[in-house]
Order: structure tokens, then C-alpha cells, then sequence
């Protein structure tokens, strides 16, 4: 694993999206959240991140993915291990507890590998994919199963 910080065009986008498509365990609350991020006249009216940690060799990246309006204020992120496309939320702005969100968790017997990649990613990327100082994302602790980033509140107090 050898991940880079590289900048991030519009058609980098765009594969982020082909990705969603054409898993088919792709979970709708990431495909939901990766078309809000495709704009057909390229007004570019959110703000998205502007670099991505990827690895050339094997394809698999990790990328911000912005907080829209109506959404929960936290760090999400899209991520490409594979042949999968996985939706992950912090569990806090700033925390280094992370999760699988929406139904994308990896199966069991690719769980270790799939946290593997993407303990690599973070180290790389962190919050934001640039230097911000001390960032605990940098050393991600995955929380088991798979939230949608809604009910996590519930979960939390215990209802």
C-alpha cells in the first residue's frame, strides 16, 4: 500500500460515482451523497475536496466528502478498496473513531484487509488531505457494523 495525496479534478468525481454505479453493494446513502457531488453543468455549487489519497498501483483512494445542507455536520468519507466502494463517517468532527456508514460495512472475511487499506489511507490523508497539525483520524479506530449516519445519535444514548 502506497498512498499518495494527489489533487482531485472533476472527473476524478466522476470515477468516484462510476464506482458507486457499478458496485452493487454500493449503499444508497453513499450513492445519494457521491451524486450531490456531480453537477452535468459543472457549476460546482458545494464545495469538494480538492485532493484525494490514492494508490496508483492498486486503484483503492480515499476522499472527503463535503456536509450538505440537511445532512449531519460531521467528517465523511468515500473510499475504494478493491472492487468496493465503502461510505465512512467519523463519529465526531475531529475523532478518530470512524465507521462504516449506510450498510457498506466489508464482509468478515475481508474486514482485517479491507482495515488494513484503510488504516493506510488515513495515516496519509487524515481529515482533510493536507497538514492541519494534530489530526486523530490520522490513526482511525473502526467502530463494528454499519450505521446509517442518522440513527448513529440513537445508537449513542442507547435508544
Amino acid at each position: 500500500m502506497s498512498f499518495e495525496i494527489r489533487p482531485m479534478s472533476a472527473a476524478d468525481w466522476r470515477t468516484c460515482w462510476r464506482d458507486a454505479v457499478t458496485d452493487p453493494e454500493c449503499s444508497p446513502w453513499l450513492r445519494s451523497v457521491l451524486e450531490s457531488c456531480i453537477d452535468a453543468k459543472n457549476a460546482h455549487w458545494i464545495r469538494l475536496s480538492e485532493r484525494w489519497a490514492v494508490d496508483r498501483g492498486t486503484g483503492d483512494y480515499l476522499v472527503r466528502l463535503p456536509s450538505l445542507i440537511g445532512r449531519p455536520l460531521g467528517d465523511q468519507f468515500c473510499a475504494r478498496v478493491g472492487d468496493r466502494l465503502y461510505g465512512l463517517c467519523g463519529l465526531g468532527v475531529g475523532d478518530s473513531k470512524v465507521y462504516f456508514a449506510g450498510g457498506s460495512s466489508p464482509s468478515y472475511e475481508t474486514m482485517a484487509q479491507v482495515h488494513a487499506v484503510l488504516s493506510a489511507a488515513f495515516a496519509v490523508h487524515g481529515s482533510y488531505a493536507e497538514d492541519i497539525g494534530r489530526d486523530p483520524i490520522r490513526e482511525p479506530v473502526f467502530i463494528p457494523g454499519a450505521l446509517m449516519p442518522e440513527d448513529l445519535a440513537a445508537v449513542t444514548r442507547g435508544v
